[in-house]
């Protein structure tokens, strides 16, 4: 299947690829671009969340590179300024864990920094905050929920102010300031009712291991290759109405190149399965990877996925202007997601959403003309 992928994005997609594979694409005549096809590169980069990892491609250009001086300067800043947050984010991690270890509360990365190990080079994985579930080291001492709730009082006793409303899957909070999830749950269990089973086996699959970051500096205790098998697809699907973006597709290919196709054998959601095989074909086709799923891939799922990720049809990045048009654009906006997510959770009911979301708009009036 032809998928609609523009200049800038054959740009990105290429840059990408070098970096995930090590090698050199010719096929992009990459001294003769103009400066104005960089700069675009650059902003869909950011967007994108995959600013850093396109800079290693760029590394792996023969020759002078051949950005204009002052995008190059600025791309390396920001590589550069991302990197030393890596290292910030390692830290932090490490720290948390050791804290909570101290009192009988176990903790695991997910995604986020803790993914990383199996990127080619582990600062060039981006994430805006740190996801960890924390739990019971010693169910005869303490349960999971009061060992979840144990690590947010050790922060409260820091003078860290912890938000436990916001999310029924999460609590919040800034350490070191640092954003920090501190998950209940894997999966948002009261949106979608095949959540829960999924959110069972994902405890049955979680079998932390010690992982090193920052060559051997920090160590964290992430879950092992099945659970992310699941946890990443599922995870990108609840953002397939609503922000899902190239990075999210970069950590699944980076999880087929190093551990190939693990799906447990447990997952049997036909829609779900579905989603995971366009999302595995996807990275098939846009970034290089060669593992097949063991099924036929719903062709008009791959490329509403694709749309959806490269430019969705309700762009958030776009202005919209007038409260008339930011109201009619949301409204549309709204049914357009829920959509999306029928076609992967069957029971992604409309009334919930509705009612998740006029609750949100009152508790935070201040987001209802907010595109």
């Amino acid at each position: 299947m032809n998928l609609t992928v523009s200049s800038t994005e054959k740009m990105l997609l290429a840059l990408l690829r070098m970096a995930l594979h090590g090698r050199v694409e010719n096929d992009i005549p990459w001294d003769r671009l103009p400066d104005a096809a960089w700069a675009h590169c650059y902003q869909l980069a950011a967007r994108q969340g995959v600013m850093t990892l396109a800079w290693e491609g760029i590394q792996r250009l023969p020759g002078e590179c051949p950005l204009p001086r002052t995008l190059k300067l600025t791309w390396a800043i920001a590589v550069e300024e991302y990197e030393k947050r890596y290292v910030r984010y390692c830290q932090a991690a490490a720290e948390l864990q050791a804290l909570y270890a101290r009192h009988g509360i176990a903790m695991v990365q997910l995604k986020g920094v803790g993914l990383s190990a199996i990127y080619p080079t582990p600062s060039h994985r981006e994430g805006g905050d740190i996801d960890i579930y924390t739990w019971s080291a010693n169910p005869e001492v303490l349960t999971d929920k009061a060992a979840n709730d144990l690590a947010n009082e050790l922060m409260q006793q820091q003078g860290i102010d912890v938000d436990t409303e916001h999310s029924a899957k999460h609590s919040n909070f800034y350490y070191k300031g640092i954003p920090i999830e501190n998950h209940r749950t894997f999966l948002n269990v009261s949106m979608y009712r095949v959540a829960a089973p999924m959110n069972d086996l994902l405890h049955r699959l979680l079998k932390p291991e010690a992982t090193a970051l920052c060559d051997g500096a920090y160590t964290v205790h992430t879950p092992g290759a099945e659970f992310n098998a699941l946890f990443l697809p599922f995870h990108a699907a609840q953002h397939y109405g609503n922000g899902i973006r190239l990075h999210h597709l970069v950590d699944w290919a980076c999880l087929l190149m190093r551990h190939g196709w693990c799906l447990p054998a447990e997952v049997k959601n036909e829609r779900l399965l579905r989603f995971i095989g366009a999302l595995t074909t996807l990275s098939n086709q846009l970034l290089g990877t060669k593992v097949e799923p063991p099924f036929a891939t719903d062709e008009q799922m791959l490329k509403e996925l694709c749309d959806q990720m490269l430019h969705p049809r309700y762009d958030r990045a776009i202005p919209i202007k007038g409260k008339v048009r930011i109201l009619w654009h949301k409204t549309c906006r709204f049914f357009h997601e829920h959509r999306l997510l029928n076609t992967v959770f069957e029971d992604a009911s409309i009334g919930r959403a509705i009612v998740h979301s006029v609750k949100y708009h009152i508790e935070k009036p201040e987001t209802i003309l907010k595109v």
